[in-house]
């Protein structure tokens, strides 16, 4: 699981240039073969990679961003949890996002 980590957060820059494009992002793909969310919200899969893009583009602007998990907070909002690694520490965050594309909140831990 460690190396699946690892290879997400090398994929993340990479995955926030492609959903402008229209494509669905090289992380959710990859991160719909390993995380189980059990996501209830309109699109599924693909309501749950919006999710994991949003948060994490807005977490890659203090570091390098770890996915740990994700989580149905309701219908229409996700909670995508992870980590942060600076030069000096690494800081856990939290980040809902809703189904109109929204971040809702965006938590240091």
């Amino acid at each position: 699981m460690r190396k699946s980590i690892l290879l997400l957060a090398t994929l993340l820059p990479l995955s926030a240039c492609t959903t402008g494009l229209g494509g669905p992002g090289i992380l959710g793909s990859v991160l719909g073969q390993v995380l189980n969310s059990g996501a209830q919200g309109r699109g599924g899969a693909d309501f749950q990679t919006m999710a994991i893009d949003a948060c994490g583009a807005e977490a890659s602007r203090y570091g390098r961003v770890a996915i740990t998990d994700v989580q149905a907070a309701s219908r229409s909002t996700l909670r995508v949890f992870g980590t942060v690694d600076t030069n000096q520490q690494r800081q856990a965050f939290a980040c809902s996002y809703r189904e109109d594309g929204r971040i809702t909140d965006f938590d240091w831990r």
